[in-house]
């Protein structure tokens, strides 16, 4: 940009001299990331000083990323004795380390920019074996309680044995695939094992379907048109997951296995997730299976908390946003200390700011621009014992944990908001994100693990024997049906899986482009803010993650245990913590939503950017062109790590443009590891791609559709550039180091980066289905092995990596 051309310049031609000046609420993973980022970029197009003061607020003691995170109490004798205490295990190995609260663990595959940003702050991580074991948990006796939050004791709980367990094989360097175990074989009773062996050939057969057509679709660029009829294509609407299962004809056996393994992905109900656009599910299908690698950060998010946040200027915790307001109006235009947005904290401090980013979940934006509060807050983090340096009333009782209303509440209806108000746009949006509550509670009960030891593995996902998987009317209708032919009472009807006919009214209508019945993916979209189901009944998945498989540092003595969305409760003397949590869910008025929300954001920015264009004429704008929001709810796709990263990215891009005088850009002296100067390639990208679109405006160009049809070739793309990039940092190395152990070093640096599932030499589906099947060939050599092995009563574990 020319200088001269711009009269918000000195005379000689220098940016002005007052930093921007941004506040961050919130500080998980969206918000350290873009408050990090934006602390990063210096005026002067990086020649200058650093251009933004940045200042986060954080309602809790510590960052939110970690805020429920916890040191594992070593229960060995020396160290009790050290803390005073008598209750030492003398028989018990010293252990040590974090249990990092919820479980973070991210496929490369569908996280591109979480990985590039682990790697540019030098953040380890490594792979973890993708092994599960599925099994049911019935009740033995039928619970009056009608309390919401699930109280029954184990005594009242039998664990099944798993209908479906999986290990790992490793069949070359950079690959590894996951395959069911088999019952040992007898000749006594084959029964077991030919049942067992018919509902693995219905899931792997229903599985190998799901994946070409979800890698169809994917690289065709009509994701967003996956499971409806041909004929519907184009007209708007979004098949759900349980419209794609029945209509697709999967098995029951497969859905038992599929549906509750992606609700405890998504954190939500059954209910919830039948209700999930199945181009969303799909989306992740595609890109990560099958040869994807589940990664855990080898340090724990605390490491990656404090790298986030060691270049940004000022963190303010305890400290609660309550209202944004406009600052004074009569304020001089001129008065270069002024700042347009007034932020007013808990303690009643009010503090100036140029742009306000929301990093909270999408309610609690809403509830702060109403300036509301929360009616039902969430309690604070429960932990048995506390860190030296800690306070009481950082943490919550168990008494509030143990009552907490697990449905989220409806603070703000936008119908009590007239359309002048400031902020009602935003709000209006905003209250379209659905979220669900859900507990997650660190413990040592392994009675929330099959009985047999030799069927734990890394994740353990179970549900209730009542549970309803499709979560339809109809299948309700059914069981209790069956329930009733149990109890030896007759009836008419008889029970039939769900069927959709080709020639039925309700399918002629979504041709139309609208829904008159079940499968709907609008049927269960309630309110703004719906209630959730997922602690409240047994209609959900509970998954339950043996933390020592993961850290090394636990040790095996004891089992140091994770269960999110607990269906029971461990043993009071078991638990070491629990926290609340709610979590976005999907559904087709939330991905509208998402598009509307950076439709907004893509406005404001236009606005302001017009603002202070010279010769432009156009109003001053609002307090509302000022604030954004980050988080995994405002990009689309599934709602995890992956979006709070790349929404924080694109709020930072857009704060660079809004104020084309600051004249920001990464420092020219930063280092070439950063994530800004790693990113310039991508950037570029997505500049020429918003060039392209705005030359096109007339076709599609939302949020959701940008992403289905580009995201998974940008995955391709940065996983180009990232080997380039690696290639000419080790040619560096090599230039300047003559050693040859540094040059392992480096060599050793690079390994464990990731090689995605769908690379370049999978641009072709033939060669990947090839490829994908000589791999499985090698796979099946080893299970076969394990399996005659474990059938002759010998250990055949050393075969497999669980």
């Amino acid at each position: 940009m020319d200088n001269s051309a711009n009269s918000n310049f000195d005379e000689n031609g220098q940016p002005p001299t007052r930093k921007l000046r941004v506040a961050v609420v919130g500080s998980g993973l969206a918000g350290l990331t873009v408050a990090h980022l934006l602390s990063s970029l210096h005026s002067g197009n990086g020649h200058g000083d650093a251009g933004i003061e940045v200042e986060l607020f954080e309602k809790a003691h510590k960052l939110g990323m970690d805020a429920a995170s916890l040191s594992v109490t070593c229960p060995c004798q020396k160290c009790a004795l050290e803390a005073g205490r008598s209750d030492g295990d003398p028989n018990h190995e010293h252990v040590e380390g974090r249990m990092d609260v919820p479980m973070r663990t991210f496929f490369p595959e569908y996280y591109p920019n979480l990985v590039r940003l682990y790697r540019s702050i030098g953040v380890k991580f490594h792979d973890a074996d993708n092994t599960l074991a599925c099994f049911d948990v019935a009740f033995e006796k039928p619970s009056d309680d009608t309390s919401t939050v699930p109280t029954r004791l184990t005594k009242d709980v039998k664990i099944e044995a798993p209908y479906l367990s999986s290990r790992s094989y490793k069949v070359s360097s950079d690959h590894t695939i996951t395959l069911p175990d088999l019952p040992p074989f007898s000749i006594r009773d084959p029964y077991p094992f030919g049942r067992r062996l018919l509902g693995y050939y219905r899931i792997a057969r229903d599985y190998i379907k799901m994946l070409a057509v979800s890698k169809e679709f994917m690289t065709q660029g009509r994701m967003m048109e996956i499971g409806k009829d041909s004929s519907e294509w184009g007209n708007g609407r979004l098949a759900s997951l349980r419209e794609f299962l029945v209509k697709g004809g999967y098995s029951h056996d497969f859905s038992a296995f599929f549906v509750p393994l992606f609700a405890c992905v998504c954190t939500c109900s059954f209910d919830r997730m039948m209700d999930y656009p199945a181009c969303v599910v799909l989306e992740y299908v595609a890109r990560c299976m099958p040869f994807g690698r589940m990664q855990f950060v080898s340090s724990g998010v605390r490491e990656v908390t404090e790298n986030l946040s060691k270049n940004i200027g000022t963190i303010h915790y305890n400290t609660m946003v309550e209202k944004i307001i406009e600052a004074n109006p009569t304020s001089s235009p001129d008065d270069k200390k002024s700042c347009p947005i007034v932020l007013i904290d808990s303690n009643g401090v009010r503090r100036e700011f140029d742009h306000v980013i929301f990093a909270t979940q999408a309610n609690q934006a809403a509830a702060t621009l109403a300036g509301q509060k929360a009616s039902k807050p969430l309690p604070k983090p429960y932990v048995t014992s506390r860190e030296e340096s800690d306070d009481e009333s950082n943490y919550g009782r168990k008494e509030e944990h143990d009552s907490t209303d697990p449905v989220t509440p409806k603070d703000v209806s936008v119908d009590s908001f007239s359309a002048d108000h400031p902020f009602y746009h935003q709000i209006k949006t905003l209250t379209k994100f659905p979220y669900e509550r859900t507990q997650v509670v660190c413990h040592t009960d392994t009675s929330f693990l099959p009985k047999d030891r030799a069927s734990w593995r890394l994740l353990n996902i179970a549900k209730s024997t009542t549970a309803d998987i499709l979560a339809s009317s109809l299948d309700k209708v059914s069981a209790e049906l069956e329930h009733q032919q149990q109890q030896g009472t007759t009836t008419g009807f008889s029970v039939k899986p769900f069927t959709v006919d080709d020639d039925s009214s309700e399918l002629k209508n979504r041709r139309k482009g609208y829904d008159s019945g079940i499968s709907s993916p609008e049927w269960h979209s309630g309110s703004s803010t719906p209630t959730s189901t997922a602690s409240e009944s047994h209609n959900s998945a509970m998954a339950t993650h043996i933390m020592n498989s993961t850290a090394s540092s636990l040790g095996t003595t004891t089992k140091f245990l994770q269960t999110t969305n607990p269906i029971f409760q461990p043993r009071p003397e078991t638990v070491i913590s629990s926290a609340w949590f709610e979590r976005a869910v999907v559904n087709p008025e939330s991905m509208k939503a998402v598009d509307e929300l950076n439709k907004q954001m893509e406005e404001q920015t236009d606005r302001l950017r017009a603002s202070v264009s010279e010769g432009t004429e156009t109003a001053v704008p609002s307090i509302s062109d000022r604030v954004w929001f980050v988080g995994s709810y405002a990009y689309p796709g599934i709602p995890l790590l992956e979006g709070c990263v790349v929404s924080a990215v694109q709020v930072m891009e857009r704060i660079i443009a809004a104020e084309p005088d600051h004249r920001l850009n990464v420092s020219v002296t930063a280092s070439k590891e950063s994530f800004l100067k790693r990113d310039e390639p991508m950037r570029e990208r997505r500049l020429k791609r918003k060039q392209d679109m705005d030359e096109h405006p007339n076709e599609d160009n939302s949020a959701s559709a940008v992403y289905f049809e580009t995201a998974w070739k940008d995955t391709l793309e940065d996983e180009r550039v990232w080997a380039e990039q690696e290639k000419a940092r080790l040619e560096e190395a090599r230039n300047e180091l003559a050693a040859a152990a540094t040059l392992s070093d480096g060599k050793k640096a690079e390994k464990g980066y990731f090689s995605s599932s769908v690379g370049s030499w999978t641009s072709n589906l033939y060669v990947e289905v090839a490829w994908m099947l000589l791999l499985y060939i090698v796979a099946i050599v080893q299970w076969w092995s394990v399996f005659m092995l474990e059938s002759a009563g010998f250990d055949g574990s050393r075969w497999a990596m669980a």
